[in-house]
């Protein structure tokens, strides 16, 4: 099963690809998640909100024709934040559900919180330790994880970790089921 992990936003929208064995249930999953790839897809502030939104989407959309996942799961907004970042992520949220519904892609949503409580084990864990805990998931890969993000260029490297984490989280839960 291959899970498009997706923090969602207009700046900066991080993603994470896993993969784990299409029999999860009763298995020591955490050193079966396979890191695919993660990264960012990121629009200039200097452009226009439709032509941001349309970038997201070219984005979104070569990665689900890349990787064709089973499902994708989702940051769920958090209405606690501005209206206006809560207007630009709904709008990013929309175009990423455009995309997942024009493949047939499910989606599952998570919130921060449930996030944050299924990697690190605390619904109020700061970025240290969802990384950590991003790590403890990967296992073996986590020295890969290790190394890229040592090196890593791309800037706003946390929004792919909590895109990283979000599909982890969904493993989580089926795991739990």
């Amino acid at each position: 099963m291959i899970i498009l992990g997706i923090d969602p936003g207009t700046a900066t929208t991080g993603f994470g690809i896993i993969k784990v064995p299409d029999d999860i249930l009763g298995r020591e999953f955490e050193y079966g998640i396979k890191l695919v790839d993660y990264g960012n897809i990121s629009t200039s502030k200097e452009d226009v909100m439709p032509k941001r939104l349309v970038q997201l989407h070219h984005g979104i959309e070569g990665l689900i024709e890349k990787y064709k996942p089973d499902l994708i799961s989702i940051e769920l907004l958090f209405f606690g934040i501005n209206h206006r970042t809560a207007m630009a992520v709904g709008q990013a949220r929309g175009v990423i559900m455009l995309s997942a519904g024009k493949h047939s892609v499910p989606i599952h949503e998570y919130t921060g919180l449930q996030v944050k409580l299924m990697i690190a084990g605390a619904g109020r864990a700061d970025k240290k330790l969802v990384h950590e805990g991003v790590r403890k998931f990967l296992g073996s890969n986590g020295k890969r994880f290790r190394e890229l993000t040592a090196k890593w260029k791309g800037g706003h490297a946390d929004d792919a970790i909590d895109g990283i984490a979000i599909a982890i989280t969904h493993v989580l839960k089926i795991a739990a089921k």
